[in-house]
């Protein structure tokens, strides 16, 4: 499955996106506002990844994003992960070069749109580290709403971090109004 957005192209991840998800994560400013990406990040880490996505629940939606203009560019990920609770698990990141132009809201919408309209998804759950305010921003103009503060594992900088936990009901998301500029 492939989603287009106005700029973007969210697509399956193939092997050779390795190389690309391992520099866009070699960076600290990107690495740092993760729960679960350490740092320094190689190739092999991106590679273990990979091979640790396959063994995701199949109803889980893990892509690669890349501008429609280039599709075997990576230049970030996006994914919900279905487990066992109720809640998928919502999450993302995105080379620093391309943030602050709205492209993370962008492939978002689309995402979400996408689960709550063809993923069967019921519930998306997500977090952001607190002194990450533009990811709380993203999440909250897609309609997530803040349930409790907690800290949060940041394995770049192996700390815990204060983060801020949301969650987004697929009832939410229909009474939202949906505008192009969601997309």
């Amino acid at each position: 499955m492939e989603l287009l957005t106005q700029r973007l192209l969210l697509r399956p991840f193939r092997a050779e996106d390795c190389h690309a998800v391992a520099q866009g994560l070699n960076n600290i400013n990107v690495a740092r506002n993760l729960a679960r990406v350490k740092f320094p990040y190689q190739v092999e880490d991106a590679r273990q990844w990979f091979e640790l996505q396959k063994g995701f629940d199949p109803r889980s939606v893990i892509r690669a994003i890349a501008f429609r203009a280039a599709p075997d560019e990576l230049i970030g990920t996006i994914s919900y992960e279905t487990r066992d609770q109720a809640d998928a698990v919502f999450g993302y990141w995105l080379r620093e070069f391309c943030w602050h132009i709205g492209l993370m809201s962008e492939a978002a919408a689309a995402l979400v749109h996408y689960a709550f309209t063809s993923g069967e998804v019921e519930a998306l759950a997500s977090a952001y580290h607190k002194d990450n305010p533009h990811s709380g921003h993203i999440l909250g103009r897609l309609g997530f709403v803040e349930n409790r503060e907690t800290m949060s594992d940041c394995l770049a900088l192996n700390i815990k971090v204060p983060s801020i936990q949301l969650r987004l009901t697929r009832e939410a998301w229909f009474a939202k109004p949906l505008t192009q500029a969601n997309f």
